[in-house]
């Protein structure tokens, strides 16, 4: 992958397993190895083994120069509060932790399916989120791709993002069998915050609270 010249000289940030710090560029690293154990491209090898046994049809790596159907334009909200259209971006170095494109139809697609162990063994699956941890034995509150958080009262599988004109949001409660996809064509929205009130509601937490 040409996408790990960028940080292939860059020094550590700790020695490995002292502490837990997020990155792209560690996706782009696990994409590398994902193809060397395949033998194939990281899109083609999770449009087979994902993106088509989950249904979902509107998700592929993004071309910023390509002429894409319901394509949605992408917005940035100034200091000032004045909204303009965000800056080009061509997130095909970010794959994969990064440059893909979908809708909020295929990610609830893409949740139902790991619901319904179709993508992954539920023992891969309850692997994935395990929350990691440190040296130490200190929980990074972080599994393998997945943030996981105690919140409302039942165990949520989560992870939020963004770039230049968008904030996403993605959270999974697998007891309740619930999920939630926020997509907003604007940077520095709340995503996650908003897909907490949504899941309130998603889990009749409102109507409980009002009880109270």
């Amino acid at each position: 992958m040409e996408s790990l010249q960028i940080f292939a000289a860059d020094p550590l940030v700790a020695k490995p397993g002292a502490k837990f710090n997020y990155s792209t560029y560690g996706y782009t690293l696990l994409g590398c190895v994902l193809e060397g154990a395949a033998l194939e491209k990281y899109v083609d090898f999770v449009k087979k083994n994902v993106f088509q046994p989950a249904g979902m049809g509107q998700t592929q790596a993004d071309d910023f120069f390509a002429v894409i159907p319901h394509r949605t334009r992408w917005y940035h909200k100034d200091k000032s509060g004045l909204v303009r259209n965000a800056g080009v971006l061509d997130s095909s170095y970010k794959i994969p932790g990064g440059g893909l494109i979908s809708s909020a139809d295929d990610m609830a697609r893409f949740e139902a399916a790991i619901l319904a162990d179709k993508l992954i063994k539920r023992a891969t699956r309850e692997l994935m989120w395990a929350s990691q941890k440190t040296e130490d034995g200190k929980p990074t509150g972080y599994g393998l791709g997945w943030g996981t958080l105690d919140k409302f009262g039942v165990p949520i599988e989560a992870h939020t993002g963004g770039q230049q004109g968008t904030s996403t949001a993605f959270a999974l409660v697998p007891e309740r069998r619930a999920g939630v996809v926020v997509l907003a064509n604007m940077d520095g929205v709340n995503s996650g915050g908003l897909a907490e009130e949504i899941l309130k509601i998603v889990l009749d937490l409102h109507e409980a609270e009002s009880k109270k």
